[in-house]
């Protein structure tokens, strides 16, 4: 390995093959089997794996869906928040959502109604293909999303904004259908400042996901802005779940027990 002032001085050694104890220093590094790397490289390394392996951002990729590594489809938002999404229990919970997709696919499997608003053909033919018995669309042009939601009289538990229209004006128009209890979700949060705080206005608490996300280079804040009532129902038996591509020490975590005596 070449030398590198930019480099960590502490160095990593992983062996492809057996393990041979009692070996020194020198002679592990002369081992043909042995690779020599630095803690940033491994880093590097990891993330990628991470991307790659557990969160689906290759298959994605190539596909050119918005997917997990199991081809589950799953909205194009932050990484984090959807993990977070997906630890919580939305069995109960009707959803209005502006801007459907791959997003669509991924509430109905989870929510038990989901009303979507689109503009785009082809997203609604997508849609609509795949017979989802607990979705209703609703076909708008891009400038009749807030026509569509002032026409509503129902109350959504969940509501995503995330349509190619003035998400501000949706904002507005969608803030009186959150029921108690609820959550708002707006994609591109960093790219509409005004539209967050006009949400923060309604006395949602706003919680930031900046992230990666698929089919995507850099990364992008979602954020989700909560009723003061919402309270987190877990989808399963921890929450939160232990990470894609993170270690499991629950089970064996002596900090996270009552202390003895």
């Amino acid at each position: 390995m070449a030398d590198d002032p930019n480099d960590s001085p502490s160095l990593l050694w992983t062996r492809v093959g057996a393990a041979e104890p009692g070996k020194s220093d020198d002679d592990i590094r002369r081992n043909f089997s042995v690779l020599e790397f630095s803690q940033e490289a491994a880093f590097v390394t990891a993330a990628t794996e991470i991307l790659r392996r557990d969160l689906g951002y290759v298959r994605s990729l190539r596909a050119q869906q918005s997917m997990l590594a199991d081809g589950r489809p799953m909205p194009m938002m932050s990484y984090g928040l959807v993990e977070y999404l997906m630890s919580l229990d939305f069995s109960a919970s009707a959803v209005l959502e502006l801007g459907g997709g791959q997003s669509t696919l991924f509430w109905a499997a989870r929510a038990q109604s989901v009303r979507t608003i689109e503009h785009d053909a082809d997203w609604l033919s997508r849609i609509s293909r795949s017979n989802l018995g607990n979705v209703s669309i609703v076909e708008v042009r891009q400038d009749g999303y807030v026509g569509a939601l002032s026409a509503l009289e129902e109350r959504f538990d969940i509501i995503v904004i995330d349509c190619a229209a003035n998400r501000f004006e949706c904002a507005r128009a969608a803030g009186p259908l959150l029921r108690e209890g609820g959550m708002i979700i707006l994609d591109n949060s960093d790219w509409h400042p005004r539209t967050a705080a006009y949400l923060r206005s309604l006395d949602l608490i706003q919680l930031d996901y900046p992230d990666f996300r698929p089919l995507h280079h850099f990364r992008c804040t979602t954020s989700i802005f909560l009723h003061p009532d919402f309270r987190p129902v877990p989808a399963g038996p921890r929450l939160p779940p232990v990470p894609r591509g993170g270690k499991d020490i629950g089970p064996v975590n002596d900090w996270d027990v009552p202390a003895r005596g």
